[in-house]
């Protein structure tokens, strides 16, 4: 009775490393779509604070005004490309999770596979096992008389 032995092992161990990747790349694309959706909320609480901090304070001049107008300005350039870099994370994470569903796929398909062979090399070896106690038994009780 010989061994089980998968042909396709080294395809599966090679799927198996494929679907690490791809959920690695999945777990940073989702860290960086987090960080800048969390750039955004900074963005929003810092203007909030700074609109706040000169209406609040005592003895406010145009000059303050004028840098918070400037502030702000600026503040809506960089709130544009945060939210541009935030939708491009997102259409990567979604890329990125398609691809991370097809390496599962992908792997799930070649255990399956094993796990049919393997069932496969299963029912042969207790056939063979079986015939071989059935030889067993036949020599010892069926021993010719002379």
């Amino acid at each position: 009775m010989q061994r089980f032995h998968f042909r396709l092992d080294s395809v599966l161990r090679l799927r198996a490393m494929r679907l690490a990747i791809e959920r690695d790349k999945l777990r940073q694309s989702l860290a960086e779509a987090a960080r800048l959706e969390q750039q955004i909320e900074d963005l929003a609480a810092e203007r909030a604070a700074s609109i706040a901090f000169v209406q609040n304070e005592p003895g406010t001049g145009s000059s303050e005004l004028r840098s918070l107008s400037a502030y702000l300005l600026g503040y809506e350039t960089r709130l544009a490309q945060s939210q541009e870099a935030l939708e491009a994370a997102r259409l990567r994470v979604v890329e990125q999770r398609q691809r991370a569903v097809a390496a599962d796929r992908d792997e799930r398909l070649l255990l399956k596979l094993k796990a049919q062979r393997r069932a496969d090399w299963q029912v042969a070896a207790d056939r063979e096992l079986e015939a071989l106690a059935q030889e067993s038994w036949n020599a010892i009780h069926f021993v010719p008389r002379g």
